[in-house]
């Protein structure tokens, strides 16, 4: 939760969700819009619906081309709007009220994929030690104004990208991070930010433990001092680690 939400009384408006599949793994992430009256719970619907989607159309096999990385996503995307857009109705809510975007990413043995919808980053390592911008903040017509998914024509603003290699961690996060994990001039990752995080996960002693530790170091004066908004981040890491130079 961002300490601006704590000075205000309002609630973590993030959402994530993951699943560790064989061969692979699902990432997501929802960030409710600020202005929405049930933020939190549109995320919530959103990343879960997501992730389920997922899960269930993996189950028959990893899609070999970025076309069918398309379709698996757009399919998953519409379920997770149709979720949310079911909540705001039995809520007697209006879509709006509920708006979130969503960013979703797949990890598995010959590549990763990754689909945003939103102010959303996507940064994955890379086995040669470099890191590379998987998915940019998506940005609206106006200044600060970014995609949701409960707007009129949501789907047709998705993008999604497919790439055949393998990485060592790949991190989704919500744009409570920005200021710190990108290099806003050159469009790239903080490579300070993250070159720790694969050290951190690689030695952490159990999922729960991992968990608790992440979530205090993104509650820590060191990072609330340069953001006050909600913070996600969701990382997944080859494991076991890859050998210098190569390594199965």
């Amino acid at each position: 939760m961002g300490s601006a939400h704590l000075r205000a009384g309002l609630p973590c408006q993030d959402a994530h969700a993951y699943r560790a599949l064989p061969g692979g793994a699902v990432l997501v992430a929802a960030d409710g819009a600020g202005s929405a009256e049930r933020a939190e719970e549109g995320a919530g619907l959103a990343a879960n619906a997501a992730c389920g989607a997922l899960v269930r159309a993996l189950a028959g096999g990893w899609p070999s081309s970025e076309a069918g990385w398309q379709a698996l996503m757009l399919e998953a995307y519409g379920q997770a709007r149709q979720a949310v857009l079911i909540g705001a109705q039995a809520a007697g809510s209006s879509a709006r009220a509920y708006a979130t975007t969503l960013l979703c990413a797949a990890v598995w043995a010959e590549g990763f994929a990754v689909a945003q919808l939103g102010d959303g980053v996507a940064v994955a390592a890379l086995s040669g030690g470099g890191w590379f911008l998987a998915a940019a903040p998506q940005k609206g017509e106006y200044a600060n104004e970014t995609h949701f998914l409960t707007q009129p024509g949501a789907l047709d603003r998705l993008e999604v990208a497919a790439f055949a290699e393998l990485p060592q961690g790949l991190a989704v996060m919500t744009d409570g991070l920005l200021r710190l994990v990108l290099d806003l001039e050159r469009k790239a990752p903080h490579v300070p930010f993250f070159r720790p995080l694969l050290a951190f996960a690689h030695g952490a002693p159990d999922e729960d433990q991992g968990c608790a530790d992440l979530a205090a170091f993104l509650a820590s004066d060191r990072v609330t001092a340069r953001t006050d908004d909600d913070k996600t981040l969701v990382l997944a890491v080859r494991w076991p680690p890859a050998e210098p130079g190569g390594g199965a």
